[in-house]
């Protein structure tokens, strides 16, 4: 079987954390935010938080650009705000691209290549989805000039007010004091509200702002549709065509709007925006096909089996485990902390939501929690369903890293919370395993007794033995005995540890009343 992927991915990742970092940046510096170093402040965290989950980055940086505005006009601040998070899920897909393209397209505006941006939409995204992105890319151009009291952003018609509704010099002398909170609160009453309403519906030849934006979407599938004929050609002349095409029949398309309507077109302007862009996309397309190609990884498709060769199969592996021990025991078996996962009632999500939505879920659930596992020095795989399994050399470490995918896993079900919410379950002990090369355990006595502590838990909760626990104060959480418990196939009693990894939680002793039903399932 052979699956798609890019080229150097690492790299793309790397290179989208660093472009959503200088877009917030630049925003933030373009809106006064004080003091100076507030935007690359959060510009840095946004980078970071991109290297692990776009979607938590984006949601980040949005929460940013509200806070500027809702100081200097806090009824399109906060409206911003409403609108901006809820376009997460839009703005974060494949790898935040809808949040980059829609930064190109405002930056470009302002700066010359305006409408580089909808090209790259089409290129990237498809006909479809890229012509969706531009849309609202032109709608957000446009929005910003009617803010800041603007006709024109450079060869962009927004047709705005005489008079800024967003005035950014009136910002305050720092956004980390509570005062510009208070007087923002203040500050909303039905008069503000109506004068800005007042203010936006003063705009100049308003039907433009409409067709604006149909002219952006076809340029983006132009480019859409040029592209999915260069890339069944494997042709990077065509990637280019339809790149430039893209810009071209965006930015005259503008330019036709506009003259259409009798309104006056500087074509020194749209030459430049025009020119600038495709040096842009001509570039960027480029590098895109050359550095960042799609490859196939081939994998081996399953030996047919027959008796004969699973007999041989067998033999061979009696053999293999008779000359390789002593090797297995010097160099896969150890002592480590074992973490075992399962996620909270995944047979009625399959049966409700259907297998393509659980299978979404459980690819979701694994990008968030094993870069955790990763970020806290463990060894992690999944156990081929809906559950992970990692190995630490330390304790700390594995609980630093349980309380930190329980802490990931809420912000995630907040910041969707019109999905199904994931829950995970967690059991830890210490005990000996064997590894295979990447560190992670295979089979041993400490992986079955870290599957029977998970089993005592529910989700949200995490679950450890009390060698394990006893490292929660170097750890940062707080742990909770239970006392000992019979486990299943583990010949002694074991002393069960709640980890409770928020100030406010409550620890659940699983044998009282209203305690979780104890299975695969729970």
């Amino acid at each position: 079987m052979a699956q798609q992927r890019r080229k150097n991915e690492r790299v793309l990742v790397v290179l989208r954390a660093v472009g959503m970092a200088i877009i917030t940046a630049a925003a933030l510096t373009a809106m006064h935010a004080r003091p100076v170093s507030l935007p690359l402040a959060v510009a840095a965290v946004v980078g970071g938080i991109a290297l692990a989950s776009t979607e938590l980055a984006v949601l980040v940086a949005v929460m940013a650009f509200s806070v500027p505005v809702i100081a200097v006009q806090p009824v399109l601040g906060f409206a911003l705000l409403i609108i901006l998070v809820a376009s997460v899920r839009f703005l974060g897909a494949q790898g935040g691209r809808g949040f980059l393209i829609l930064g190109i397209s405002l930056l470009g505006a302002f700066i010359g290549p305006v409408w580089a941006g909808l090209a790259l939409a089409g290129y990237l995204l498809g006909a479809g989805e890229g012509a969706l992105v531009a849309v609202v890319a032109c709608l957000l151009v446009e929005a910003t000039g009617v803010g800041l009291g603007r006709t024109m952003i450079g060869a962009t018609w927004t047709g705005g007010p005489a008079h800024a509704i967003i005035d950014f010099t009136k910002m305050p002398a720092t956004l980390l004091s509570s005062q510009w909170v208070a007087n923002a609160f203040t500050s909303l009453d039905a008069k503000s509200v109506s004068k800005t309403l007042d203010s936006v519906t003063k705009l100049s030849h308003p039907l433009a702002l409409f067709l604006q934006p149909w002219a952006w979407a076809f340029g983006a599938a132009t480019a859409g549709l040029l592209q999915d004929v260069a890339r069944k050609k494997r042709s990077l002349m065509l990637s280019i065509v339809a790149v430039s095409a893209g810009v071209l029949v965006g930015g005259l398309g503008s330019a036709a709007v506009s003259m259409a309507l009798g309104m006056p077109v500087i074509w020194q302007w749209v030459a430049t925006s025009i020119a600038s862009s495709l040096v842009l996309v001509i570039i960027f397309a480029a590098v895109w096909e050359r550095l960042f190609p799609r490859v196939k990884v081939v994998s081996k498709a399953p030996r047919r089996m027959t008796m004969a060769t699973e007999d041989a199969d067998v033999d061979e592996l009696l053999r293999l485990i008779a000359t390789a021990e002593d090797q297995l025991a010097t160099n896969h078996t150890s002592q480590r902390t074992v973490m075992i996962t399962d996620m909270k009632s995944f047979s009625r999500m399959t049966e409700e939501d259907g297998s393509v939505a659980s299978a979404k879920a459980i690819q979701r659930h694994r990008d968030l929690l094993l870069p955790v596992i990763q970020r806290y020095n463990g060894a992690g795989k999944s156990t081929g369903g809906d559950g992970l399994v990692a190995a630490f050399e330390s304790s700390a470490d594995a609980l630093m890293a349980a309380a930190d995918m329980q802490r990931t896993l809420g912000a995630h079900n907040t910041a969707h919370s019109d999905d199904r919410e994931i829950f995970v379950r967690i059991g830890m002990a210490y005990g000996e395993v064997v590894m295979d090369k990447g560190g992670r355990p295979f089979i041993g006595t400490g992986l079955n007794l870290a599957a029977r502590v998970m089993n005592l838990a529910d989700g949200g909760q995490v679950f450890a033995t009390s060698d394990v626990a006893s490292a929660a104060a170097n750890a940062g959480v707080t742990p909770t005995s239970f006392g000992e418990f019979e486990l299943k196939n583990i010949a002694k009693p074991v002393e069960i540890v709640e980890i409770l990894w928020e100030p406010d939680q409550r620890p659940h002793d699983p044998r009282v009343a209203g305690a979780p039903v104890l299975d695969d399932d729970a």
